[in-house]
């Protein structure tokens, strides 16, 4: 029988060894956080960026768990796309072998030196202060390995011990435990971290070894699959990515598993060595495999986690970082990314009216995505003018320009007003209720003109024909005239029977009202445009 002094020192420095890396990652994560998701954003050219990256940022904050994580909820937020997000998931795992690497090269000798460092540069390291925490969380991973290393000896040669150990010498066993103990942690750098150890302690051998690390990669695939079942489509994807990613690296090596183990074993080494260089070879060329198969891997994740939602990316459509030097090619550009925020608005309204008819949680989630691209949209045009304003402009076109800016502001605050329609049918959602069905169709009836006046707006920008402003102007005149007479209506209606829902009603004929004025508005700067064309 274990001595109970021994175990109890290992489970206490597991528990340390745990703790230290969460907080080492957080730590890192605090540091280098606006970096992380600037540097996320431009991974738009290539799966292998991405997975460079990827790798990169896991070997710095020591959790695929995290990276994978945090890619989860960027895709989620619509700063990258599931596509883009495939890299960096195939990377993360090649910059978790860092831990098991830096365990086999005894780099636990130093973990006191680094807690020591830590500590005074926490305490009196001034500008460099910040690192204090991030290194003294580094030793204390390394110190709770040292721990568990030293209250390992004096048992490696119990009976009991030797015979629990052997049960890892069936593979799918070892698969097992390395799954289950990883996804209870959720950390596959915890697992790894003490095979090494174990390895070094002559407890388990190569063979043993490789199943082990095999089953963390699958169990550290769990955390994004938690983290993405209340996300999006897009988001779930990502989730469903990382655990097929991580499973198919183990179908792939199992069938070989012989063959990798004499193979690794071949270039020498102590135990916990090759144990460390099986896992960097391992996730090595799991990554090359998928690299190669990322697109038809995508289609396959597809089909897996089927779906009609759109994919929104906060990302401008025509405007860059650099404007053209030229001011017409840049007010060309601005003008088509106006009207591209024009087309944003519509799926806005068209989402908040959608939700009035069949509400749903992912539904509420993807309005807010638009409303936010919305406002981002709107900034970006606001910057490049404002940009080109600073250049030599006529006269005739600095009038444009302010008009331009003008228009921009009233798109993004008519994106406003679909938020708050949303806002209102939540309101009713949450409290377990529904609009009535005339409800629906008086809204839905403001709402198809207010769309098409929007979607003439958008086809003729910036200048307006004198027909399309006679049409708008005669739709404007309907609208106004069915919100009229639907207020009367509803109003005696609330008057008489107290409706929570005609309250409502009432509320969002008010904002569709308020909308109404806010495209005339947009119309009417159109118009302004317009006759600076005819001077």
């Amino acid at each position: 029988m274990v001595n109970l002094e021994v175990l109890f020192g290992i489970v206490p420095a597991l528990i340390l060894f745990l703790y230290g890396i969460e907080n080492f990652s957080q730590e890192i994560k605090q540091i280098a956080v606006d970096q992380f998701i600037k540097l996320l954003r431009k991974l738009t050219k290539t799966p292998f960026i991405g997975a460079v990256f990827g790798a990169l940022v896991t070997a710095v904050v020591q959790s695929s768990s995290a990276t994978t994580v945090i890619t989860v909820s960027l895709v989620n937020a619509g700063i990258i796309s599931f596509y883009q997000s495939l890299g960096i998931i195939f990377g993360s795992n090649v910059g978790t072998t860092l831990t098991a690497q830096l365990i086999a090269l005894k780099l636990t000798s130093f973990a006191p030196v680094f807690i020591i460092a830590g500590f005074f540069l926490k305490m009196f390291g001034k500008k460099y202060k910040i690192l204090g925490k991030p290194l003294f969380f580094f030793g204390l991973v390394f110190y709770a390995l040292m721990l568990v290393s030293n209250n390992i000896e004096p048992i490696k040669n119990d009976p009991a011990v030797l015979t629990f150990f052997s049960s890892f010498s069936n593979v799918f066993v070892a698969l097992f435990v390395g799954f289950i103990f990883t996804a209870v942690v959720q950390s596959s750098s915890v697992t790894t971290g003490l095979v090494v150890v174990l390895a070094q302690s002559g407890l388990i051998d190569l063979r043993m070894g490789i199943p082990l690390l095999i089953g963390a990669n699958i169990g550290s695939s769990t955390t994004a699959l938690l983290a993405s079942i209340d996300l999006n489509l897009h988001a779930r994807r990502v989730g469903i990515a990382n655990f097929l990613f991580n499973l198919g690296g183990a179908i792939v090596f199992f069938p070989v598993l012989g063959l990798f183990t004499s193979l690794v074993s071949s270039f020498g080494g102590e135990m916990g060595q090759q144990v460390a260089n099986a896992h960097i070879f391992f996730n090595i060329v799991t990554l090359i495999i998928f690299l190669i198969i990322t697109k038809p891997f995508s289609k396959f994740v597809i089909k897996m986690v089927p779906g009609e939602e759109e994919e929104i990316l906060y990302k401008s459509k025509y405007l860059s970082e650099d404007l053209p030097t030229d001011n017409l090619t840049a007010i060309k550009l601005i003008k088509k990314e106006i009207q591209y925020s024009i087309e944003i608005t519509i799926k806005l309204f068209s989402q908040a009216i959608e939700m009035f008819k069949r509400p749903t949680k992912q539904g509420f989630m993807m309005l807010e995505k638009l409303e936010t691209l919305n406002d981002f949209l709107d900034e970006k045009i606001t910057k490049a003018i404002l940009h080109v304003s600073h250049r030599k402009l006529s006269k005739s076109e600095a009038k444009k320009s302010v008009l331009l800016v003008q228009i921009s502001n009233s798109i993004e605050q008519l994106g406003d007003l679909g938020e708050d329609l949303c806002n209102v049918t939540r309101d009713v959602y949450d409290k377990g209720a529904l609009m009535s069905y005339e409800s629906i169709e008086a809204v839905d009836k403001i709402f198809k003109k207010f769309v098409k006046n929007l979607e003439d707006i958008k086809s003729h920008f910036p200048n307006l024909s004198q027909e399309a402003k006679i049409e708008i102007k005669k739709r404007e005149e309907i609208i106004l005239d069915i919100i009229s007479k639907k207020y009367e209506e509803h109003l005696l209606r609330l008057n008489e029977e107290k409706d929570y829902k005609g309250s409502t009603f009432v509320e969002s004929v008010s904002i569709m009202e308020t909308s109404v004025s806010k495209q005339r508005e947009i119309r009417k700067y159109m118009e302004n445009y317009g006759k600076l064309n005819t001077k």
